[in-house]
């Protein structure tokens, strides 16, 4: 019996110590794979190496057993609560960039599809045909004649079922200014009928493009 029980307290010992090396192999190796992947911080990695040299003297000095398994979970519980804060900051940051860009891509593609809608109407390309064979208003804009995106917050931009009001911004080398287009139409699917075109330069002066002649108008109603 005495033999057993002396096997028995030798053994012991070595079991617990494998024990707390092998935990500690695994803490160890968890800290660096924390630190190789970028999860910590500076500051959580000042604190981690803290306290490992810590646990690395109170293991020198000769601590019992118990002391240095409680010491190990102590500070394998601090790791990962020290890396949580870090690891879970980035991908919140993430979100709110993507979120941003995302939105402002979405906003930009609308604009584009309504200014793309206006562009191949029946009322703006017919309103556009009236200018480039106007001679008048060609010699005050110059050639070539650019054509830019209309102004949505203006009031005067306005299309509904039955009638169209457009304000389309257009300049050329000797000035600029804006065409202003109205338009009409019977009924929902049916064709647009200018009702009169003209262009105003930035210094006020207006130029007559088109307006339906009277002869046209009786005709239609008879």
């Amino acid at each position: 019996m005495e033999s057993q029980r002396k096997k028995f307290f030798c053994k012991a010992p070595r079991k617990v110590s494998w024990s707390f090396s092998a935990g500690l192999r695994s803490s160890t190796k968890a800290a660096f794979l924390w630190k190789d992947h970028g999860l910590q911080g500076q500051t959580d990695g000042r604190h981690c190496s803290a306290m490992e040299e810590l646990r690395d003297s109170k293991l020198s000095s000769g601590d019992s057993d118990v002391q240095r398994l409680r010491l190990h979970r102590e500070t394998a519980s601090l790791l990962p609560a020290q890396s949580l804060g870090s690891r879970m900051s980035m991908p919140l940051g993430k979100q709110v960039f993507f979120a941003g860009v995302a939105a402002s891509g979405s906003c930009a593609i609308l604009y584009y599809l309504v200014q793309k809608t206006f562009s191949r109407a029946s009322y703006y390309q017919l309103a556009l045909e009236q200018l480039h064979s106007h001679p008048e208003a060609l010699e005050a804009l110059g050639t070539p004649l650019n054509v830019h995106y209309l102004r949505l917050t203006d009031k005067y931009n306005f299309v509904d079922i039955a009638d169209a009001k457009l304000k389309i911004p257009v300049s050329g080398p000797k000035s600029e200014g804006h065409l202003y287009v109205s338009s009409s139409r019977d009924a929902p699917f049916k064709r647009w009928n200018l009702q009169e075109v003209f262009l105003e330069l930035k210094d006020g002066q207006q130029i007559p493009l088109f307006k339906p002649s009277r002869d046209n108008d009786e005709v239609k109603k008879e």
